[in-house]
C-alpha cells in the first residue's frame, strides 16, 4: 500500500470519533454525572487510548464538590490509608493532592448506563487548586 492511500486509512477514524482519540472515560464520566444533575466544565482531560483509566480536570468549586461527594456518597480517603497512595500516584500530576474522597470495588453507585462500571472514582483536591475526577474501568 502506498503512503498517500495510507493516510486515509488512518485518518479516516480518527474523523468519525469527532479526532479526540482517547478509551472514552472523560465522555462516560461527564455523562454518568449530567444524569445525576451535576454538570461539570472540563479543563483538562487524560485518558490514554491503550488504559482503562483517565481523569478530568474541572475549576475548583467547593459546592461542586460537596454535592459529588454526597451524592455518590464518597468517602474521606485520609493520607494514611494505601488507596491515597494509589489514587495520588495513579494521577501522576506535579502538584500534591490535599483532600481525596472516593469509593471503590465497583461501587453501585458507578455503574453506567451502556452496562460498564468503574472499578473505583476518586475526587481529589490539589495544592494547585484543581479539581481532579479520576476513575478506571472495571474489567469485564
Amino acid at each position: 500500500m502506498r503512503l498517500p492511500t495510507l493516510i486515509p486509512v488512518v485518518l479516516f477514524p480518527l474523523f468519525l470519533t469527532g479526532c479526540g482519540v482517547n478509551n472514552g472515560l472523560p465522555r462516560d464520566l461527564r455523562t454518568h454525572l449530567a444524569d445525576r444533575g451535576i454538570a461539570i466544565r472540563p479543563i483538562r482531560e487524560q485518558a490514554p487510548l491503550s488504559g482503562r483509566a483517565g481523569f478530568v480536570v474541572v475549576n475548583p468549586d467547593p459546592a461542586l464538590a460537596a454535592k459529588i461527594v454526597s451524592t455518590f456518597g464518597l468517602e474521606t480517603v485520609p493520607a494514611s490509608d494505601p488507596r491515597w497512595f494509589i489514587a495520588t500516584t495513579r494521577l501522576g500530576g506535579s502538584s500534591p493532592v490535599t483532600d481525596l474522597w472516593g469509593a471503590w470495588n465497583r461501587p453501585a453507585q458507578f455503574k453506567l448506563k451502556n452496562g460498564a462500571a468503574f472499578e473505583f472514582f476518586f475526587l481529589a483536591i490539589t495544592a494547585a487548586g484543581e479539581m481532579v475526577l479520576f476513575a478506571e474501568y472495571a474489567y469485564g
